[in-house]
């Protein structure tokens, strides 16, 4: 921002005649309302927040704090107060005496004085610059942080903390140092406007942010296992907030489509996914979900069955913001890691089906390992996942990986009645009709899952994620699907590891799958802990403790005995 220091406003006052004088001081004049208008804006906006604060003292007084006003939040609103309104600044002191006859006024007073005495010391260097920026975006106590090379700034009316871009602070800086000793060039405004930024840095301060959701007025929060509401404070370190809150309303419309979309003929399947549904997506509310490290996975082998109308839905229960979309095939990429940084719901609405997904990555980020990420232009910096991941399909999920630490991480959901099998229409503005008139109720249902999950530590049992893990274990693994169908379980039973592996490579070979190396057989197996299969050694033998080949099938003839099925034997239309 470039703006003519005082000498020079000086000087042409001295050289201002005729014509070409007077167009110079008109212009002068002109930046000078400019000036003016700005600051008085600004006073405007600050006036409303500590109007705010103000109320917030004035409430705590009448009910017997009269220590309330001495808190260095409030004298910093009432000495700001004092600055741009001292009308109502006196109406303010009046008032407090009134509701509280023991808030001593001449002391107040002299604490008001003493901190305006403090503040109005301004050091013409670059650090005294950059302090009194940042003393200017202060709110009582709470001063601008730095996180990760974003400044976030204190708001009273919202009790939020907003983002502020570095060219804003410039700005800010601009408009009241302009013309000063060390303040005279754009370069000088920046290089405050970075200095203020180091001396605000903590990238600490919303990892360690209380765990909860801000909403219209509330703060929705975890305590001792449970979940709680409390008004929402600036010591909560929230950067977004819901527009409305949860309540409990009735919820016919969502209730009708939660039956319809994942009605099932097994008994219990609709209710285990609903109730695994309604614990995820409240974690992923309070910000809770990294603590039991598990993605979500919608499977929706068809199409148009429900899966973007329930999606639309619960992006609905976290504020927009702090939504992103990164896929876990990315993951690699450091650009794309970093857009999970201080996000709370990672949603990807269709997983790619020809790229596996970075299993080393994925561990890490759902395991809670610090991990870098990088902004274009900026400086890699380092952070642990807060989001609740939400990946969906057509197809289930391709991997190379095959490790229990690998499945453990995942909740799979499966969305079994299409409307394109049954040939029903699509209703493109249910969504729509359920946010506009059921969300507070749809959210309540949401936290009420949070809070069992909080209760059971961990998620509900699903029969259909058991099954759908079994099924996409024995696809992606040609071992496991030989041991399904070539093999049968039991811990007495026992396999030779030769004849163990020579029937497996062929049985791929037999398949068209691909095969694992003998070292790699014996590794897989080790750490599959549901498969329960041990090596062993028996007479000098290595063996595989519980598993042997199925017995072949045998034929009864109606004029003989048993006999061996050859292998070609086969109906003919097979």
């Amino acid at each position: 921002m470039e703006k003519s220091n005082v000498w020079d406003i000086e000087s042409g006052f001295e050289e201002a005649s005729g014509v070409e004088g007077e167009r110079r001081l008109e212009g002068e004049m002109q930046l000078e309302e400019e000036s003016d208008s700005a600051t008085k804006a600004e006073a405007s906006s600050s006036t409303v927040d500590c109007k705010v604060l103000i109320a917030k003292v004035i409430e705590k007084a009448e009910l017997g704090d009269c220590g309330a006003p001495f808190e260095p939040e409030a004298l910093h609103a009432l000495l700001a107060l004092c600055h741009v309104d001292y009308a109502e600044w006196i109406r303010v002191r009046a008032e407090l005496k009134k509701v509280n006859k023991k808030i001593p006024l001449t002391q107040l007073d002299r604490a008001i004085h003493r901190l305006e005495k403090t503040t109005k010391e301004i050091s013409p260097t670059h650090h005294g610059y950059a302090v009194d920026a940042l003393k200017q975006l202060s709110v009582g106590n709470h001063r601008p942080v730095a996180v990760s090379g974003s400044l976030y700034v204190p708001c009273a009316e919202s009790c939020l903390w907003m983002l502020v871009p570095l060219c804003e602070l410039e700005k800010i800086i601009a408009e009241k140092h302009d013309g000063k000793e060390n303040c005279l060039r754009h370069e000088d405004y920046r290089s405050i406007a970075a200095h203020a930024f180091s001396l605000a840095s903590n990238d600490n301060f919303l990892a360690e942010a209380p765990e909860g959701l801000a909403c219209l007025n509330s703060f929705i929060s975890v305590s001792n296992g449970k979940v709680c509401q409390v008004p929402l404070g600036l010591e909560h370190r929230q950067i977004e907030a819901l527009d409305y809150e949860p309540a409990d309303i009735p919820t016919p419309l969502f209730d009708s489509f939660m039956s319809e979309t994942f009605r099932s003929d097994v008994k219990g399947e609709e209710e285990d996914q609903r109730r695994l549904l309604e614990e995820y997506s409240g974690a992923a509310m309070l910000g809770i979900a990294p603590r039991y490290q598990k993605a979500c996975f919608w499977l929706d082998r068809y199409g148009r069955a429900g899966k973007g109308t329930l999606q639309q839905v619960y992006e609905k229960l976290v504020p927009l913001n702090l939504i992103t979309g990164m896929s876990p095939t990315q993951w690699k990429n450091q650009y794309y890691m970093a857009g999970l940084a201080f996000k709370r719901l990672n949603v990807v609405g269709e997983l790619p089906e020809s790229l596996p997904i970075a299993a080393a990555e994925f561990k890490s980020v759902l395991g809670g390992d610090r991990v870098m990420g990088r902004h274009p232009t900026g400086r890699p910096f380092m952070f642990k996942n807060e989001a609740a991941h939400l990946f969906m399909s057509n197809h289930m999920i391709r991997t190379n990986e095959h490790s229990e630490a690998f499945y453990a991480r995942w909740l799979l959901i499966e969305f079994p009645n299409s409307l394109l099998k049954s040939g029903l229409p699509l209703d493109v503005s249910l969504a729509e009709r359920i946010i506009k008139s059921e969300l507070p109720g749809v959210a309540y249902k949401a936290l009420q899952g949070a809070e069992r999950l909080l209760r059971q530590g961990r998620y509900s049992a699903s029969r259909v994620h058991d099954r759908l893990m079994t099924e996409w274990r024995r696809s992606s693994s040609s071992l496991e699907e030989f041991i399904y169908e070539e093999c049968e379980l039991n811990t007495s039973f026992l396999f030779k590891r030769a004849d163990f592996y020579r029937n497996y490579v062929g049985w791929c070979d037999e398949s068209g799958r691909k095969r694992l190396s003998k070292g790699r057989v014996k590794e897989t197996l080790e750490h599959n802990l549901k498969l329960n299969i041990r090596l062993a050694t028996l007479d000098g033998y290595e063996i595989f403790r519980g598993v042997q080949k199925k017995p072949e099938p045998k034929i009864k003839f109606l004029g003989g005995a048993a006999q061996h099925a050859p292998i070609n034997i086969q109906p003919a239309d097979f």
